[in-house]
């Protein structure tokens, strides 16, 4: 399987390119590698990432890889994580992480979503999150998240990338895939980091034994 490996660059962080550049080697298999530094013609930053998005699914439809993966610019991959979710091999595959929505920072994998809401997995059950992590379990789920997700070449054949007030444009991919009757998976195995930039930088990691499912490392 050839892939087409996409970043939308807003910064520049050191780890998440450390880490990017491992799981490229560990993969070791014919990919395309491109990312967008420069192409932000919006002063909203989600509409350029959306922008970003569309350009990259345009290159992506005119080459001649088999699957589709981002991996945002601050998201911490693991090493095996591009081949497990290419093992998985699912038509939409994503790896987990911590959102960055306070209090309860809840992981990106969520059981329903809807147009004005949705309800993530550790909100939705504490033992089921716990399973799912031990096991290293893949889950459909109804996203969201395109932090590290890989897609099958005729999910974007029939799914733009688009923006439509509020929301990113991770949740309309999952509302767009849920009408077209596209599953999506989550990888419980394919933990990933994701850093928030404050005064103090840090990464959450996404931890089935830590308080309030989640840990923190300073950087």
């Amino acid at each position: 399987m050839k892939l087409f490996m996409f970043m939308p660059r807003m910064r520049t962080i050191g780890r998440v390119h450390t880490a990017l550049w491992q799981a490229r080697l560990a993969w070791a298999q014919p990919h395309m590698y491109i990312e967008y530094m420069h192409e932000q013609p919006y002063k909203d930053g989600y509409d350029n990432v959306t922008h970003q998005y569309k350009l990259a699914r345009e290159q992506f439809l005119a080459s001649d890889c088999d699957a589709f993966l981002s991996i945002e610019d601050d998201i911490i991959i693991p090493q095996d994580g591009i081949i497990m979710l290419a093992r998985a091999n699912m038509d939409v595959a994503f790896g987990i992480y911590c959102l960055r929505q306070k209090p309860n920072l809840r992981w990106n994998a969520f059981v329903t979503v809807s147009k004005d809401e949705g309800l993530s997995i550790t909100e939705h059950s504490y033992l089921e999150t716990v399973q799912y992590c031990n096991n290293n379990s893949i889950i459909e789920m109804q996203g969201v998240g395109l932090g590290f997700t890989m897609i099958k070449r005729h999910v974007l054949e029939k799914i733009p990338f688009r923006r439509d007030g509020v929301p990113c444009n991770d949740w309309f991919f999952s509302l767009d895939c849920q009408t077209h009757g596209i599953k999506q998976h989550a990888h419980f195995g394919v933990r990933c980091g994701h850093v928030h930039q404050l005064s103090t930088r840090k990464i959450l990691w996404p931890d089935q034994h830590a308080d309030n499912f989640h840990r923190e490392e300073l950087i």
